[in-house]
């Protein structure tokens, strides 16, 4: 058998590609120099970092870090594809993103050691059945809101689609839900709609 070939060179480029990827939502929404897929990353990152402890439940914190950095790492491969627009989720588009966004991660740690764990941990988190995957797409979209507060904020943009889909769909931790609704009470007040 064949020893692999790791190349770590080849893994860092490619997921340096995030770095340049910009977010379609954002993009869709004409955002001016909307954020990039890396920057996303981080601040769910460091949210899974900073909030996962006051949760009230035991959970993996470095499992959080580590679904927060790779989530959407497969989309250097496949772009980033929206699924979602306002309160409605397309499950059938959604579950096809996965499906292309693993193989994306798939390939992408494929130059390296390590690939069994990171593809274990992808098929944890899409699969939404543990804690850490259940919390880890609250924080994702948590991140969001932030993001789109500050849009709303510096742009003077109305990204009420963006806060309803997440009020419906995804804020259902009492303590992540307070972070929301202290989110949504800064929003400016020309475009404040609760």
């Amino acid at each position: 058998m064949a020893q692999k070939k790791i190349d770590y060179v080849a893994f860092f480029k490619e997921v340096g590609k995030s770095k340049r990827l910009l977010r379609t939502g954002w993009v869709n929404e004409k955002v001016k120099d909307p954020e990039s897929v890396a920057e996303h990353s981080f601040r769910v990152g460091v949210m899974a970092m900073v909030l996962s402890d006051n949760l009230g439940i035991p959970l993996n914190k470095e499992k959080l870090i580590k679904m927060a950095l790779l989530h959407d790492l497969g989309e250097v491969i496949t772009g980033d594809i929206v699924t979602q627009r306002g309160e409605i989720i397309d499950i059938k588009k959604r579950d096809e993103k996965e499906k292309k966004e693993h193989e994306g991660v798939q390939k992408i740690f494929s130059t390296i050691d390590g690939a069994d764990e990171y593809d274990e941990l992808y098929h944890e988190m899409i699969g939404r059945t543990t804690p850490e995957a259940k919390i880890f797409w609250q924080f994702d979209k948590l991140e969001m809101i932030f993001q789109a507060l500050e849009y709303e904020e510096e742009q003077g943009k109305d990204l009420e689609e963006f806060f309803e889909g997440v009020r419906i769909h995804y804020m259902r931790d009492p303590f992540l839900s307070k972070i929301f609704e202290e989110i949504v009470k800064q929003r400016p007040k020309k475009i404040k709609k609760h």
